[in-house]
């Protein structure tokens, strides 16, 4: 879930029985208890998918069907990028290249 009303909705929208999952790390929330959503709604939080997923994820990238925004970073630049993402300042990923040996 990218932003935290992303969660919200989902809860607010779930209805008897459902399934919620959750995917993404942006940090948003969805309480979960007794009364706080429908009767039997099911809420996972799965950190990857499958490997059939991945290879569907990567196909798609191959095909110039994903768009990702990267910022590369030197190994000297390793605590900016921290800062940086930390700060909420990064655009897309951050990504640390070591030097070429």
């Amino acid at each position: 879930m990218g932003a935290a009303p992303t969660p919200a909705t989902a809860g607010a929208v779930a209805g008897t029985e459902s399934d919620v999952t959750i995917v993404g790390i942006g940090g948003g929330t969805l309480p979960v208890g007794f009364g706080s959503l429908p009767y039997e709604t099911s809420v996972s939080s799965p950190y990857w998918g499958s490997r059939s997923e991945l290879i569907e994820v990567l196909d798609l990238a191959r095909a110039g069907a994903v768009d990702v925004h990267v910022e590369t970073y030197g190994i000297d630049d390793a605590p900016l990028a921290y800062e940086r993402l930390h700060a909420g300042k990064i655009n897309g990923r951050a990504v640390i290249v070591p030097e070429a040996v």
